[in-house]
């Protein structure tokens, strides 16, 4: 914790860069920081430092961006549902729960992302199936999210109703002013951790919350099928099977997709020990609804994506209280190597 006597200023609710490397140092103390790093590549989450280490270092981490408006090549969604999560390890004796959950400092989630694990929440943590993984991961992060300034290419975010610039699904929102931060706490924890950093005089009477002054209107509604019409009234609408003609199947586009949540169990058994495991699937998959008897139900690739846009545009919303599972980052579009739009699809679904 910074010394008492020389403390970080804020200055009418601006941190400046320089002062967020702090925050942060301080913040990854207790917790693993994750940010955007440029890869050379592309932006990805990873385990990251706010300062340069050796180039020697065996468990070597990269500087965080403080000042990149890029988006991530995958969201954030792996440090709240990894692609490979231990859940129960089995014995002779008794069933141990996995309660090795880290917890993650993540910093520079956008707005998507932010609405995306909004929607998982929601899929996650209520109804019979709430997944207890998910709650304490997600109960172990803090979250910093950071306003876009400009809409890149295949992004969509204003058609599906999300700001670019702000979301309130965070603990700490930034906005970004070049050199420095607009800052507005939103929940407790960071709250707490504002005020153990900077000092009381700040943050404990709530002078560190802010209302964006910029509330934008919406120009065009938000793109979501009408959850009461029957399934089979959009099979025909569309050629599922010309327009999906080029997909390889590859699944690419759930992998980076930020409410994707699709997954399998993996039983794995060695010297007496077995654990089970929680792996990543994609409903691209011929094998994702195979049948024990053989027999699968959606064997065609067209039938496989038709059912991954219903179930994103309709039945998430139908069953989830409205929530869409899409949040117009525009991933799947970016990485498709064939080009498939699915902001275009669902534009024809709709029209």
């Amino acid at each position: 914790m910074p010394d008492n006597n020389n403390r970080p200023q804020l200055n009418n609710n601006h941190i400046s860069k320089e002062n967020m490397r702090s925050f942060l140092e301080y913040l990854s103390i207790d917790r693993t920081l994750i940010g955007p790093v440029d890869t050379g590549k592309v932006i990805e989450y990873r385990k990251a430092v706010v300062s340069d280490i050796t180039e020697n270092d065996s468990d070597r981490t990269e500087n965080i961006m403080l000042m990149d408006d890029r988006v991530s090549y995958k969201s954030l969604k792996e440090y709240y549902f990894p692609q490979t999560e231990l859940m129960f390890t089995f014995t002779d004796e008794e069933i141990l729960d996995n309660a090795d959950i880290p917890g993650y400092v993540i910093f520079g989630a956008r707005p998507c992302d932010l609405e995306a694990l909004r929607v998982m929440s929601i899929v996650y943590t209520t109804g019979k199936y709430a997944d207890p993984f998910f709650k304490r991961r997600f109960d172990a992060n803090l979250l910093i999210g950071v306003g876009c300034l400009q809409q890149k290419t295949g992004c969509f975010c204003e058609e599906m109703c999300v700001d670019k610039e702000y979301s309130d699904f965070c603990d700490i929102f930034l906005l970004d002013h070049g050199d420095s931060y607009t800052v507005e706490y939103l929940s407790d924890k960071g709250r707490t951790e504002l005020q153990n950093f900077y000092g009381n005089n700040k943050t404990g009477d709530g002078s560190l919350s802010y209302t964006p002054a910029k509330i934008r209107q919406r120009t065009v509604p938000c793109l979501m099928l009408d959850v009461e019409r029957d399934d089979a009234a959009y099979f025909d609408i569309v050629n599922w099977e010309e327009i999906t003609r080029a997909c390889k199947g590859c699944g690419i586009c759930t992998y980076v997709c930020p409410t994707c949540y699709c997954f399998d169990f993996k039983d794995v058994s060695k010297k007496g020990e077995a654990k089970r495991y929680k792996c990543w699937d994609s409903c691209m998959y011929p094998k994702f609804t195979l049948h024990a008897s053989g027999h699968n139900p959606r064997d065609k690739r067209y039938e496989r994506y038709r059912q991954r846009v219903l179930h994103k545009y309709k039945y998430v919303p139908a069953n989830f209280g409205g929530a869409v599972a899409c949040t117009g980052c525009g991933r799947c579009i970016r990485s498709c190597p064939v080009g498939i739009n699915i902001k275009d699809i669902v534009k024809q679904l709709i029209d």
